[in-house]
Parts: structure tokens; sequence; C-alpha cells
């Protein structure tokens, strides 16, 4: 086949495996609502010199560092955090820090509206294989504006380019999709398992937050009570903060464990305790109303935040294609920010930034993991937050 012209979105499909997977397309689950896919690789070099001359001595290469980084769109089909993670001991940041995934890239001709196409004869003209890949951070954005997103960084030592027509591990005739669905006949992805029961909603955008599922925190100006629908009026239903946008991220921070006898790390440890992030953003409809003391919150007196102006406050943000995050009931508020609202007619906003260190669940009704999910009535779990 002629080489392409160029390379773009059409000729490209991601797949993931478990790692140590056999080389097989069956294997491997086509991630879905990829938008962007970037792969950098770094060789490290220290140099040695010597006494007697200027030039160098030797310039020795240590580990090469592989960094894929990817985003999709949120759209019912698996997060791209549960296919690097296929099989985790526990669904928290631990379990999930901890298991390691295969990534294929495929490289389709630039000839064909899709990779499914006959013309492509169901293998990739080439391929780059990424295997033994950690988890390096992952991010969430929920905007006003535009779609959810998921971003992934997935980190490891080891990078393959294939040709030829053997030892790819994907092809687009349909075996690349044993373990998810496949393109249909009109090129768009058939309907993720299940949710035709649920209802995903298609792409995640601001009208799919079920406000009624979510916990938001009490610091947060407008919202009442800590139970689910905190944001919302009880009576009316209406929600009672104008959120703008909210983000959720952490990184994994990971640091190389080596031994003698070999030159690869024998396991790449997440850097525990691990910040995890939430910031909310709302349009102003008063003040913040969060106060600054310097002998703490009078309200917080005789509790265990005496002497503090925050307390641990619980975060649970649900979308309609099942995807939930949980941020655990320890969250606080590191810095609020009031600003806008100048002369040229902006609106003002307020932005919440919380954290808590390594409490993080991310579920959605794809990931199977540990039964999460009742699959007998095909829907999710959702963890209720602890209320006061």
């Amino acid at each position: 086949m002629a080489a392409n012209n160029r390379i773009f979105y059409a000729c490209q499909i991601v797949g993931l495996a478990n790692h140590g997977t056999a080389a097989s397309a069956s294997a491997h689950t086509v991630a879905h609502g990829v938008q962007s896919v970037g792969i950098t690789t770094n060789f490290n070099l220290e140099q040695a010199f010597e006494l007697g001359q200027i030039q160098i001595y030797e310039n020795i290469e240590g580990l090469p560092d592989v960094e894929v980084t990817m985003e999709k769109v949120l759209d019912g089909y698996p997060l791209l955090y549960h296919l690097a993670s296929p099989s985790p001991d526990s669904v928290g940041l631990v379990g999930r820090g901890k298991s390691r995934c295969d990534l294929s890239l495929g490289i389709y001709s630039d000839a064909y509206d899709s990779v499914t196409d006959s013309g492509n004869k169901g293998e990739a003209d080439v391929e780059v294989y990424c295997s033994g890949m950690y988890i390096g951070s992952i991010s969430y954005t929920i905007p006003v504006d535009g779609n959810c997103t998921e971003s992934i960084t997935l980190q490891g030592n080891n990078k393959e380019w294939i040709t030829g027509s053997t030892g790819k591990h994907l092809t687009s005739d349909g075996t690349a999709f044993g373990k998810q669905q496949s393109y249909s006949s009109t090129n768009v992805p058939d309907a993720p398992l299940g949710l035709s029961q649920f209802g995903s909603g298609g792409i995640q955008r601001r009208e799919n937050v079920l406000l009624s599922k979510c916990i938001f925190p009490v610091g947060v100006y407008g919202v009442t009570g800590t139970s689910a629908g905190n944001a919302l009026a009880g009576n009316t239903g209406e929600p009672l903060v104008h959120i703008q946008n909210i983000s959720i991220s952490t990184d994994f921070s990971r640091e190389d464990i080596l031994e003698l006898g070999r030159k690869t790390p024998y396991f790449r440890s997440p850097g525990f305790p691990i910040e995890v992030t939430c910031d909310i953003e709302a349009i102003a409809v008063s003040g913040d109303f969060i106060g600054a003391y310097e002998d703490g919150d009078p309200a917080l007196f005789c509790t265990p935040a005496s002497g503090d102006n925050t307390g641990e406050e619980s975060i649970q943000i649900h979308l309609l294609d099942s995807t939930v995050f949980d941020l655990g009931a320890s969250n606080r508020l590191s810095s609020v920010s009031y600003g806008g609202g100048d002369a040229t007619g902006g609106n003002v906003s307020i932005s919440y930034s919380y954290a808590n260190f390594n409490e993080l669940e991310v579920l959605h009704m794809q990931d199977l993991a540990k039964g999460l999910y009742d699959t007998d009535q095909n829907a999710l779990v959702h963890r209720e937050a602890t209320t006061c």
C-alpha cells in the first residue's frame, strides 16, 4: 500500500490491554471518543569525564522514558483510566495505581473513510506498541460550554514500532473489538453496552450533570445540607448554585524502584500521599461568605475543627452516562477567589479549590472491576456519602 500523505484522526485507533496479555487483537479494547493522542520519548543521558582530556569519556544512556498523553470525551464508553487499569486489586488510587497496561496505536491508510473500510484489509500499516505502562496522571473537566473530557498520561520505558504483516496487536476487521463494540457500517460507534437501559445522553455536556445525585461542599455559597441534591431547591428542584465549571485531577508522582541485575525498574511506585484537587467555579449572586479569622471560624468552636477556618466536606459528582466521581468526605477548602465583573460587562465568579489526599474513586457502568456493579439490574451502585 502506498505511503500516507498525512496522518489525521480518521486513520488512527488506540487500543489498551492488561499488561502481559498475549499479543492478539481480541485482548485489546479499542477506546472510543478519543480526541487526541501523543507520544514523547526521552533518552536520559549521563556524562562521564576523566582527567587528562577535555573530551567526554563516555555518554551513558540510562532508561528511556516513554510518555503517552490522551484525551477523550465522556460518552458512555469505558474511561481511559479504567482501560489503563483493567484488573485492579481495588478501585481506589492504590489499586489502580498498581495496575499496568499495554497500549497500541494503529496507523492506517489515509485513502479511506474509516479504519474498518475493506481497503485497509483489516490491519494497520504501522503500529506503535508501548508495553508495561503505568498511569501517571488523570484529570476530568465538566464545563458549562463544550464537552466533558478526560485526560490521562501513561508512563513507561518500552516502545516498539511494528511494520510488516506479523506482530501487530490491532486490526480493523472486528477482532480488535472483541472486548468492546466495533464501528458500525455508518462509521460511527455502536451504542455502548447496557446504556440503553441507563440512558447515556451521548457525549456528556452541562445538561448531563445529575444535580439530584451530586453532593457539593457546604462551603460553596447556596448549597444547603450535606446530602445528595444539596445544590437544588427542595421545593422547586431549581439550582441553588449557578456552577460554571468543575475540574478534578491528580498526579501519581511516580518514582522508579531499581535493583541490581537489571536496567529497568521492577516497579514505578506512586508517590503516596498524593493530592487530589477539585476546582468548582460558580457565578456569584452574592459574596463567597468564606471567612478567614486569626483564631478560626467561631462557628467551628467546640468541634474537631476548632481553631480552623474550614472543615472536612464531601464531594460527589454524577453524570448521566453513569460516570461518578467520589472524592470522599475529607475534602478541605484550600483557596477561594472572587473576581470578574469588570467594566467591560463580565460576570463576577467565585472559584473554590478543594483538596484531599488519596481519595478518588471514578466509577462507571462499563468498568466491571471488583463487583462495583449490580449486573442483574445493570445499574451502578452509587455510594452515599456520610452525613453529619
